[in-house]
C-alpha cells in the first residue's frame, strides 16, 4: 500500500476549480507549497477556511501507485488542461500515461457494429504506439479496451475508487489490460463507490490526456457526448464515426458530424491520421515501398492489405510526407521518387 500524505489527499478533496500550478508558482514552487502548510497555501492565494480544511485531511493509504502534480511521472498532456487532477492513483504502470494517447469512447448500447468498430479501433491504433484511453463501461469502451490489450497498451479511467470495477464482469479485462503493460487510475479515494457526478469528472480526464477524442457510438443524451465537448473545450480534435440515419446510437456521432467533427472515413486511414507522421515514416512497409518493390508484395509480407497500405501512402501524400514519382514509385518528401 502506498501512501498519500495530507497534503494531496487534501489537495483530492479541495482543490477543485484551483489552477494548482499556478499557486504551486505563487508559494515558490510545489516544495515550498507541500512544507508551508496552511500558511503557504493562503499566501498562495487559497481562501483561509478552505487552506485550514486542506491541511487537516487525514492521510490516506492506496492500493496504487500515487502519481502527484509534483511527480515527473505525471503526463504533461494532463498538465496542458486548465484544472488538471492533483493527483492520480495507478493501478498499473504509471509511464504509460505519458504516451500519446487518443481516446475511444461511446454508449453502453452498443451495437454489434459499434462494437466491431470499436475494438478495431483499438487494436489498430494501438499497433501504431498509440496508447488508447476509455472508461471501462460495458460497451464501446469495453471494446476499444479489449482490441487495444491485444495489441499494445490501453488506460482506463474509473468514475470511483480504485476498490471498485464496474461493471463487475470486467474484472477480469481489468487484470488482463494491466498484465499487458497498461493501467487503471482514479483520481477518487480508493473506497468512494460511483456516484452520479463521478463520471463526468472522470470524462475530463480522459479528454484531457489525449489528442483525440473519438466517438463510435453516442445516443442523443450520452455520456460520450459528454466527454466529446470537454475535449473541445482542452482543445483536443474530436471525431465520430458515422452510421444509420435513424439508428437511436447514431444520433449522436451524426450530430457531432454535422457541427464539424472529423469523421472516421475508415479506421486505417483514421489510424494513419492520428499516429504521426514520424511513427510512419520509421514504419518497415514504407522503407520497403521506397525502395520500389510492389505495394501488393509489400502488404503481403508485412500482414496488412493492398487497399490499406494506397490509402495510408495517399493520406501520407496528402500531408507532405511522400511525394509520387512518375511512375508508382514513392518517396519521402524532398527526395527524388
Amino acid at each position: 500500500m502506498e501512501h498519500l500524505t495530507s497534503f494531496w489527499a487534501g489537495a483530492m478533496d479541495h482543490g477543485d476549480g484551483l489552477d494548482l500550478s499556478a499557486v504551486a508558482d505563487a508559494a515558490g514552487g510545489w516544495n515550498r507549497l507541500v512544507a508551508g502548510g496552511a500558511d503557504a497555501l493562503i499566501a498562495a492565494g487559497v481562501p483561509v477556511e478552505r487552506a485550514r480544511w486542506w491541511v487537516a485531511t487525514p492521510p490516506r493509504q492506496t492500493c496504487g501507485k500515487v502519481v502527484t502534480m509534483a511527480d515527473p511521472r505525471y503526463p504533461a498532456q494532463l498538465r496542458l488542461m486548465r484544472q488538471p487532477p492533483p493527483v492520480l492513483l495507478v493501478d498499473g504502470d504509471p509511464d504509460v500515461l505519458s504516451m500519446p494517447a487518443v481516446a475511444v469512447v461511446g454508449t453502453r448500447e452498443a451495437t454489434a457494429y459499434g462494437r466491431a468498430i470499436a475494438r478495431q479501433l483499438g487494436a489498430r491504433l494501438a499497433e501504431a504506439g498509440v496508447l488508447v484511453v476509455s472508461g471501462l463501461a460495458r460497451g464501446i469502451d469495453t471494446e476499444a479496451h479489449r482490441g487495444a490489450a491485444e495489441a499494445g497498451k490501453t488506460v482506463a479511467f474509473l468514475g470511483h475508487g480504485l476498490d471498485y470495477t464496474a461493471p463487475s464482469s470486467n474484472r477480469w479485462l481489468r487484470r488482463h489490460l494491466i498484465e499487458r503493460g497498461g493501467a487503471v487510475v482514479s483520481t477518487f479515494p480508493d473506497a468512494l463507490p460511483a456516484r452520479p457526478h463521478t463520471f463526468p469528472i472522470r470524462n475530463q480526464w480522459i479528454a484531457g490526456l489525449s489528442r483525440w477524442c473519438v466517438v463510435v457510438e453516442a445516443a442523443d443524451r450520452s455520456g460520450a457526448l459528454i466527454t466529446a465537448r470537454l475535449a473541445l473545450g482542452e482543445g483536443r480534435e474530436v471525431a465520430a464515426v458515422p452510421g444509420p440515419v435513424g439508428a437511436p446510437a447514431s444520433v449522436g456521432c451524426l450530430g457531432l458530424i454535422r457541427d464539424g467533427a472529423h469523421v472516421v472515413v475508415d479506421v486505417p486511414t483514421f489510424v494513419a491520421q492520428v499516429s504521426g507522421a514520424a511513427e510512419r515514416r520509421a514504419e518497415d512497409w514504407l522503407e520497403d515501398v521506397y525502395r520500389g518493390e510492389p505495394i501488393d508484395e509489400v502488404a503481403r509480407r508485412h500482414g496488412r492489405s493492398t487497399v490499406e497500405l494506397i490509402r495510408m501512402l495517399a493520406t501520407l501524400e496528402v500531408e507532405g510526407v511522400v511525394v509520387r514519382g512518375s511512375g508508382h514509385g514513392y518517396a519521402p518528401s524532398g527526395r527524388p521518387a
